[in-house]
């Protein structure tokens, strides 16, 4: 079967080889014909497949299979590229800077600069030019912000990476739909087959490199990672957290007087995670949990290096509220406390500034469109052992107008609310 199998396989491979090294620290004119081969490999791994199902049986094999997989919108858009790609011109891809800075007095894009053919500029000096802009704008005090790539066709902003992984998805179903009728098990499909696999997951996995965070610190750009946890599909396709919805009450012991309640679920996810920080050695993943109006929820655990993340963060949830139907959102972390006599010290910057924290806070903080404020529970870590007092700060809930990086989400909440019920 490897005359039938593998020529498809080849294709697929030399698809996805094109988008491996495909990123936005290249020059655009490098980006620019990986995505042409892409788009003209991806379309020819059909076009081989009719070459190699050349009997009758074979070639109603291929429609009905086509028909099953083929057809869908996913797919007609690669269709059309790759005609125009192949037929007409190279694909038209612009790159479009996002600049967005997270100051004491401002939060927001500062930066919204079109790079394309006619320029294009590399990512360190950019980096350059965004500190000599903020630090004039702000000298005094740590700045943080995060570049992010927009790619654009024909001047309209596309999600090109969603487009190809869903494009992918649905090959990647045909394909084994087309194995599992006529298995090979020699050496040449076994080992691409293995390859396709890696270069899969490291596509998957590429949103990272397109979008950056840096803190400025002593005149110096420091920059920091960003881990968010995900799992994998039944298809073996990497899936982040935020993508994956459970019931509130799946695997917790809380009925629907709890799940209704803004309030009530605070306060039951405030004793929850106080307890799971102390079974964890006082140490807790910051946590964006994430209710729908459906009593769904997501959790969506992450790592970081520095603050910027910590905002970035926030501004992908406020996106979330806006695009999909939330109803309160909680976040779990913990804060530096400072007494009021080390007010001096909050000019230094933030690796040193913490040195002198008199401890730390475990908080939970509730951003729900039925409070005019967002809502705070907040443990000192030096007496959270204490059973009394833990209780005490669950009980006691306080407005909390300090928390003005979670703002936009209640904004875009409320915002949301707002349209509804118009």
């Amino acid at each position: 079967m490897a005359d039938l199998i593998y020529p498809i396989l080849q294709k697929y491979y030399n698809a996805l080889n094109s988008l491996k090294s495909l990123n936005v620290t290249k020059d655009i004119f490098e980006s620019i014909p990986l995505i042409d081969n892409f788009f003209a490999e991806f379309r020819n791994i059909t076009f081989v497949m009719q070459k190699s199902f050349n009997t009758n049986e074979l070639k109603e094999y291929y429609r009905i299979k086509q028909k099953e997989f083929l057809n869908d919108n996913n797919l007609r858009w690669f269709i059309d590229k790759r005609n125009e790609t192949v037929k007409e011109y190279p694909f038209k891809l612009e790159k479009e800077i996002s600049v967005y800075a997270y100051l004491p007095d401002f939060c927001g894009k500062i930066v919204d600069s079109r790079l394309n053919i006619d320029n294009d500029i590399p990512l360190e000096t950019l980096k350059q030019v965004i500190k000599t802009y903020l630090i004039k704008y702000n000298s005094k005090t740590d700045i943080y912000f995060s570049i992010d790539i927009l790619f654009k066709e024909n001047g309209s902003e596309i999600d090109i990476y969603s487009k190809i992984k869903n494009g992918i998805k649905t090959m990647d179903k045909f394909i084994n739909a087309v194995i599992a009728d006529y298995p090979c098990d020699c050496s040449k499909c076994t080992n691409i087959i293995e390859k396709i696999k890696e270069l899969k997951t490291e596509i998957f996995l590429k949103d990272f490199t397109f979008s950056w965070d840096y803190t400025i610190e002593n005149n110096e750009i420091i920059w920091g990672q960003q881990i968010e946890m995900g799992s994998y599909d039944k298809n073996g396709h990497p899936i982040f957290m935020s993508n994956i919805r459970i019931p509130i009450d799946a695997n917790l012991p809380i009925g629907k007087d709890i799940i209704n309640s803004d309030m009530q679920l605070f306060k039951f996810y405030a004793l929850m995670h106080c307890t799971i920080f102390k079974v964890q050695n006082k140490d807790i993943m910051p946590t964006f949990i994430v209710v729908y109006n459906d009593n769904t929820v997501s959790y969506i655990p992450f790592i970081s290096t520095i603050k910027t993340t910590f905002y970035k963060k926030s501004r992908q949830v406020e996106k979330m509220v806006r695009e999909s139907s939330i109803r309160v959102i909680y976040f779990v972390g913990e804060n530096y406390y400072y007494p009021i006599e080390q007010i001096k010290n909050f000019q230094k910057p933030y690796s040193k500034r913490i040195k002198h924290a008199s401890t730390t806070l475990l908080s939970l903080n509730m951003i729900s469109k039925k409070y005019e404020h967002i809502m705070t529970i907040s443990f000192d870590t030096k007496n959270i052992e204490c059973e009394a007092y833990a209780i005490n700060q669950i009980n006691n809930p306080y407005e909390d107008v300090n928390c003005y990086w979670l703002n936009p989400i209640l904004i875009a909440l409320k915002d949301k609310d707002a349209q509804y019920h118009k």
